[in-house]
């Protein structure tokens, strides 16, 4: 017989995986990860698991058939972060047909704007005062700015 310590430890062993289909799942953690206070409204997620414990995650939401927001979050890096980026750039870009999409990131976190711009996102604007503390960068990345994500 399995104790419940057994199955639990279970739920958590076995290899990141990327998901698709728990999009209520990820799109609460990235809001509790981000901060985020709203419902997410219309929305779509995609993120890295490992069992049942999420380890980063990707929401889109605020879709215009134009321009969507981008919500990433990461407790855990993984070599499936690149996959993960390259299946939302697949998402916004080749599924949505986005022209753009947008991030948002108080300026009083420079590691985390430093990320984005990493992936490929540029700053577009700072709105002042837009944040609890802080101005708000605006990023915004296109389809040519994701090129190395969106390769065959």
């Amino acid at each position: 017989m399995t104790t419940q310590t057994q199955q639990t430890s279970t739920l958590f062993n076995g290899p990141p995986r990327l998901v698709f289909d728990r999009k209520e799942l990820i799109g609460a953690w990235v809001a509790e990860q981000v901060s985020q206070e709203a419902h997410w409204g219309d929305f779509y997620a995609m993120g890295v698991m490992k069992g049942s414990s999420v380890l980063a995650g990707i929401v889109f939401n605020n879709f215009n058939r134009a321009n969507c927001t981008v919500h990433i979050a990461v407790r855990t890096p993984t070599k499936l972060l690149i996959p993960l980026f390259k299946a939302g750039c697949d998402y916004a870009f080749r599924q949505c047909k986005l022209k753009r999409i947008t991030g948002m990131v108080p300026t009083n976190e420079p590691d985390t704007i430093a990320f984005d711009k990493k992936l490929g996102f540029r700053e577009e604007f700072v709105m002042k005062d837009a944040a609890v503390g802080a101005d708000m960068m605006v990023l915004v990345m296109t389809p040519a700015d994701a090129t190395r994500w969106l390769e065959a």
